[in-house]
């Protein structure tokens, strides 16, 4: 098998626009598996989101890349590997948020961390275990995961930050007055040691601590299971994803992907609406 291992997005990739995947998808990973290649999800959500879609289709015993690379996990479930931001940028960029007018939250474990209840985060917890009945899940099961996330309010982040020290992996800035865009250029002016990637037109960012992205998660998964990144497939519809699929042996983007995502690919596959991962692994996994 000429790529051994296949890292794979899930919003907007695995996962059509109803949150679901399609039943041919998950038979093509199975199949691409049950050949002997490895099926890694690499995604921006929480770890129990990505376990929670891991478990319902199937892959429970694969690593996992969650909060687009700062949190690893080992194939028993367990984080192996974690990347927090340090506190001053951490207080720099909620200073900033607060100078500007930007909403902010901050993940910390699989808890949600909000200045307040509003349209961005009300539904989290339903959107961060998406109920998959589609795919196959059990409803009590994803009741279970959903017990085991929450969203807390914490009135004052600056005082929170400095004396809870806590292990933030991943922000999340949202605005709808298309202000994101300039946001990010004073971010990266004043604030240092953060990765910022946005989706389709500054909709909103994602921040990981310095260094951190999906790519640089894979390169170490893939020396953790001894597999050249030659030999590695990466497929993705976003910005986040951009690196990782330049980097991998065999890049796919999704169709509904941006034009400069898919012009950094090798390949593009069919949109997730129209089950694109299972077409990719057919055309370029089982086929070479």
């Amino acid at each position: 098998m000429k790529y051994q291992l296949l890292a794979t997005d899930l919003d907007g990739t695995l996962l059509n626009g109803q949150k679901e995947i399609d039943v041919g998808t998950i038979a093509a990973i199975h199949e691409y598996r049950k050949r002997g290649g490895r099926v890694v999800i690499c995604s921006g959500r929480s770890p129990l989101s990505t376990k929670w879609i891991a478990h319902t289709i199937g892959l429970q015993n694969e690593p996992i890349i969650a909060y687009n690379g700062a949190v690893l996990i080992d194939e028993k479930g367990e984080i192996s590997e974690q990347s927090v931001f340090q506190s001053d940028p951490l207080l720099s960029f909620w200073e900033l948020c607060e100078a500007e007018g930007i909403y902010a939250h901050f993940y910390e474990g699989d808890t949600l961390l909000v200045p307040r209840v509003n349209k961005w985060n009300e539904d989290w917890i339903e959107n961060n275990i998406p109920a998959l009945e589609k795919t196959g899940a059990e409803r009590q099961n994803c009741q279970s995961f959903r017990e085991k996330c929450q969203v807390k309010v914490v009135g004052d982040f600056y005082r929170y930050i400095k004396e809870k020290v806590p292990n933030i992996t991943k922000i999340a800035v949202f605005d709808d007055e298309n202000k994101l865009a300039d946001f990010t250029q004073r971010l990266k002016e004043q604030v240092v040691d953060m990765e910022i990637s946005s989706s389709f037109n500054f909709v909103n960012l994602e921040i990981t601590p310095g260094g951190v992205t999906k790519a640089s998660a894979l390169v170490k998964l893939t020396e953790q299971l001894e597999i050249p990144l030659s030999q590695t497939a990466a497929i993705g519809d976003n910005f986040n994803d951009a690196l990782m699929l330049s980097m991998a042996g065999l890049g796919i983007a999704m169709g509904n992907a941006p034009e400069e995502v898919r012009q950094l690919a090798d390949q593009v596959t069919g949109n997730n609406n129209e089950a694109g991962v299972a077409q990719a692994i057919h055309r370029y996994l089982l086929d070479v």
